[in-house]
């Protein structure tokens, strides 16, 4: 990709999202790969120092701390913290760990990271969100979510059917789920969106004030889940 661009990989550690981006980046862009556990933050800006990329930032920052580069990114990766049944295959004690509650806090978790970071991405910028989780709360209600309390646009991506990815939609919306059955890697999930123009992002903010917005507010008093 030859045009610069200003990308953001929200939490980033270890790093191989942010290699992969670097990679495809033209060396005008900048990347600013951020990772808010200070001692995953280390690891991953070692990890980028032995990639050798001069055209990427290091940061030890919580997403709402973003917000003040009001539509600054062309570009926002959200491969959010999740419940990892995805990885069950990889790391069987997540198995043990994981619960219905798990599931519930996590998917507050990625609404708060979400809702605090999205003024930072531009009007036309795009937003990739990913888990390692199956679970709808965090994968398809979260892509609902999006669509009715953002100025987003679903961005369909081409799958080959003979990838072995499995197109899952919701309303107006369309994620995909990679299964470790049906192709090479670990389980997750991903969809694409672009932020619309202000105007209408403003506009959807006042238009409701959703139970999403009174649990920010209630975590802002009573702290987040970590």
């Amino acid at each position: 990709m030859q045009q610069p661009l200003k990308a953001l990989d929200l939490c980033a550690a270890p790093g191989g999202k942010t290699t992969l981006l670097q990679s495809l980046l033209s060396n005008e862009s900048i990347l600013v790969a951020n990772e808010t556990i200070r001692a995953r933050a280390a690891l991953l800006a070692d990890n980028i120092t032995k990639w050798g990329a001069v055209n990427v930032v290091v940061s030890n920052n919580d997403p709402r701390d973003f917000a003040r580069l009001e539509g600054y990114f062309d570009l926002m990766v959200v491969d959010a913290p999740c419940s990892g049944s995805g990885l069950f295959r990889r790391d069987p004690e997540l198995i043990v760990e994981w619960s219905p509650e798990n599931v519930a806090l996590c998917c507050q978790r990625q609404q708060r990271i979400l809702a605090e970071a999205m003024p930072a991405l531009k009007p036309g910028g795009v937003l990739i969100y990913s888990t390692c989780s199956y679970s709808q709360q965090e994968d398809e209600e979260i892509m609902q979510w999006l669509l009715d309390n953002f100025g987003v646009e679903n961005l369909p991506l081409p799958i080959d059917p003979a990838w072995g990815i499995v197109t899952t939609k919701t309303g107006e919306a369309e994620g995909y789920r990679f299964y470790p059955d049906q192709l090479k890697g670990e389980g997750f999930f991903i969809t694409c969106f672009r932020k619309r123009t202000a105007t209408s992002f403003i506009a959807n903010k006042k238009k409701r004030r959703p139970a999403w917005r009174r649990k920010i507010q209630n975590a802002c008093l009573h702290g987040w889940p970590t």
